[in-house]
């Protein structure tokens, strides 16, 4: 009688720390692929924002954070959680004025210009309170991209002071 109550605990073991070893290592393996797509910025519902353009007015090197991570966006300083479709939305929703690279809308905001020059390596910092003023911060006129036009001035003019107004020629050949 000894006998059958010694195994019959081992049979009741086994029973149960047999599965719970497969279903730990299927949750495990779950955890590590869905890692690596976070690392390769592939996360998501099978890359649905895959073509999708650089955001307007972020520096080339921020680009890995305006990638949308299952819809959603990332403040990168005050780490608030927002959907993606609030970035340059022209509405202030971070704390630290990152999820509004491209608009005026943070006071503390600052926008890059899209085009660089052979004299730069990087962009140029303009301070987004001068995005869609009507004068053209960028040689591109990227920081123009709504073409308010505020005053009529004629291009003579503009050339003589080196200050150009909406809408922007292209001069990142000319500008330094």
């Amino acid at each position: 009688m000894a006998k059958y109550l010694c195994r019959y605990p081992r049979r009741r073991i086994g029973f149960f720390v047999i599965p719970s070893l497969i279903i730990s290592f299927i949750f495990i393996v779950y955890q590590v692929s869905i890692f690596y797509q976070f690392i390769s910025g592939d996360a998501g519902a099978g890359k649905p924002f895959s073509g999708m353009s650089r955001i307007r007015g972020t520096h080339p090197q921020e680009e890995h954070f305006y990638v949308p991570r299952y819809g959603k966006f990332v403040c990168i300083k005050s780490m608030e959680i927002l959907e993606f479709n609030k970035v340059n939305d022209d509405y202030c929703d971070c704390l630290d004025g990152t999820d509004e690279p491209g608009t005026n809308a943070c006071p503390n905001g600052v926008f890059y210009c899209s085009t660089t020059t052979e004299h730069r390596k990087f962009p140029k910092l303009v301070p987004s309170a001068k995005v869609n003023d009507g004068i053209c911060d960028c040689c591109d006129g990227s920081d123009e991209y709504k073409n308010l036009q505020l005053l009529n001035v004629d291009r003579q003019m503009q050339e003589k002071t080196g200050h150009y107004l909406v809408p922007c020629p292209n001069a990142c050949g000319t500008y330094l």
